[in-house]
């Protein structure tokens, strides 16, 4: 178990250190009443304590039961939530103001058991889950908070923290569907509604792009998605990518067009550091391809026989006017991923490989912003140990 983690306004923060004899009990650090935390009082006097965690790390997809004991009847709601959203700082009031409540994390799981004496709550932790711990909170009332803890760890607006668990984290899983494609960039093709679409994240650490953010040229009022299709012949991929201000100045194959907008698809085949493709395309439609060898010894002047059509939906040329973004469609030869890559030709149906899919958003202000299927990491896209599963369906 992981337990270091800064929470909230509070200034709580949770010690490393060795388990104390009961499961589930944290240590404080100075800042804290000293003592052993083995128990948390709500505003009403109700306390639980006796809390049971599990010692090896928590797999995403596998159910995890928490057993606890309450000292009244009543409605109590167990959750588990990434470490980000347990521990977000949000602007107090004035003297005498309540504590704003933090909003709910998308990805957080919650259940409410009902009764008193020992009970037990079991959830599952969602997959894909990017971050490596998971936060184990507390709740009185169902899942909207309805009396804050005052004793013991806490959040400034009184969720209960019962403990930091580690998470067993596991790379992004996805499917490609079996049917044919026509490649002309704009994915309307009854195979791209039934595919499963997977919604890109931030490229380092997996959290999700933040929705509504009022810096218009930024790629957060919208999901950047990617679905993936094949046949005998080659690989598809699909990306539907909203942007508000399409920008791009390149216009030949080859050019470094990764240091304006972008979408990148890496094929590894597997997860070493060696013989890999690198696939680009811009809103322009302008490519870019290289094909590895060794980790980052690319010979660019290579030629791929990908095709990555685009279709805008606004003006890359027209800084003035409202877009709403791009989609294309990238055709892979299998015959080309099986010559440069571990991928075994002919696939079939079970295949998997290791792909990578990436977007670089340069909004005119503020930094460029970098998403990725499945998290690197590392600062670094060409890294494949995190890289996403991809199977191929019948």
């Amino acid at each position: 178990m992981r337990w270091p983690l800064a929470l909230g306004v509070v200034g709580l923060v949770l010690a490393c250190g060795e388990p104390a004899p009961s499961a589930g009990v944290l240590e404080l650090d100075a800042a804290q009443p000293s003592g052993v935390a083995d128990r948390w009082r709500f505003a009403d006097g109700v306390e639980v304590s006796h809390v049971e965690v599990p010692t090896a790390a928590l797999v995403p997809g596998a159910a995890l039961t928490i057993a606890f004991e309450v000292s009244a009847p009543g409605s109590y709601a167990l959750g588990l939530v990434p470490p980000r959203a347990a521990g977000r700082q949000v602007a107090l009031g004035g003297p005498g103001a309540p504590p704003p409540r933090v909003p709910d994390d998308p990805r957080g799981v919650w259940a409410v058991v009902e009764g008193q004496g020992r009970l037990e709550a079991t959830l599952v932790l969602p997959a894909p889950w990017h971050p490596n711990t998971a936060v184990l909170s507390l709740r009185r009332g169902t899942v909207a908070t309805t009396i804050p803890v005052t004793e013991g760890p806490r959040r400034h607006d009184g969720l209960g923290v019962l403990a930091v668990l580690d998470v067993d984290t596991q790379p992004t899983a996805v499917v490609a569907t079996r049917g044919s494609v026509k490649v002309d960039g704009a994915p309307r093709e009854s195979i791209w509604t039934s595919t499963p679409r997977a919604s890109l994240v931030e490229s380092l650490a997996g959290e999700p792009v933040r929705l509504g953010a009022a810096r218009e040229d930024a790629p957060d009022w919208g999901p950047t998605q990617v679905a993936f299709a094949w046949d005998d012949s080659s690989l598809y991929v699909a990306a539907w990518l909203p942007d508000r201000d399409l920008r791009g100045t390149f216009t030949a194959r080859d050019e470094p067009i990764w240091k304006e907008e972008v979408f990148e698809l890496f094929i590894f085949g597997d997860a070493r550091r060696a013989r890999y493709l690198e696939l680009q395309v811009s809103p322009r439609g302008v490519q870019f391809d290289s094909r590895f060898e060794r980790y980052r010894d690319g010979d660019e002047a290579w030629n791929s026989a990908f095709a990555a059509p685009v279709e805008v939906l606004g003006s890359v040329e027209d800084p003035a006017d409202r877009d709403e973004g791009w989609t294309t469609e990238l055709a892979v030869p299998w015959s080309e991923i099986c010559a440069h890559t571990e991928v075994q030709c002919p696939v079939a149906p079970g295949t998997t490989l290791r792909v990578n899919a990436f977007r670089l958003e340069r909004p005119r202000k503020g930094a460029a912003v970098g998403l990725a299927l499945s998290p690197t990491r590392v600062p670094d896209f060409h890294a494949p140990e995190n890289s996403a599963v991809l199977e191929l369906l019948p």
